[in-house]
């Protein structure tokens, strides 16, 4: 036999070897852990496995859309959605807009939402940004939406502008899907000429 073909031979054998060993180390551990009854003797351990025993269903862009009463559409989205339960859906980094009468849009952003797919309810949180039709912005701590009537309010300071001016106040309610902005409290207003 040649020099070549006894080292083929002895590679394959190598090879076939290597396979069974591995085999037999792997059932030995298994076997091990299986017959171990004791509580002084060896224990296998996953250290990478989750403690909580809850599963939690997490979507990453989530997009909702739908229409209200008056068949106006909406939408809101995400960068990731957490299911608290059935009926509730924990956002981060919102944004939501909604388009009224006459094509007339509202839109909002947060940080952190919760929404009732049930009620249609959402509050919006960690730093609200309100975006109207013609160039109005503002921001507030937190509001409340409802989706199904079009309507959004804040019992936070709220401060915004606008090509007509400033405004700040203590709280506000948007009705109708923006036709109507509200302003309470101590409301404080720089028009511009």
């Amino acid at each position: 036999m040649s020099s070549m073909a006894k080292y083929t031979r002895m590679v394959l054998l190598g090879k076939n070897f290597l396979w069974i060993f591995a085999a037999c180390i792997i059932a030995l551990v298994v076997w091990i852990a299986s017959t171990n009854n004791s509580d002084n003797g060896g224990r296998m351990v996953f250290t990478n496995v989750p403690k909580s025993t809850e599963l939690e269903n997490i979507m990453q862009k989530p997009r909702y859309q739908g229409v209200d009463v008056h068949n106006r559409p909406y939408t809101i989205e995400a960068n990731n959605a957490l299911q608290k339960d059935k009926d509730t859906i924990v956002l981060e980094n919102v944004s939501a807009d909604m388009t009224g009468d006459n094509n007339a849009w509202i839109a909002m952003k947060s940080g952190s939402g919760i929404l009732n797919t049930v009620t249609r309810q959402m509050e919006l949180l960690k730093g609200v940004e309100i975006f109207y039709e013609g160039g109005y912005q503002f921001r507030t701590d937190h509001a409340h939406v409802d989706i199904g009537k079009g309507s959004a309010t804040g019992d936070s300071r709220i401060e915004g502008q606008g090509g007509a001016g400033t405004i700040e106040a203590k709280s506000f309610s948007i009705l109708e899907r923006g036709n109507i902005i509200n302003f309470n409290g101590s409301v404080r207003m720089l028009l511009y000429h």
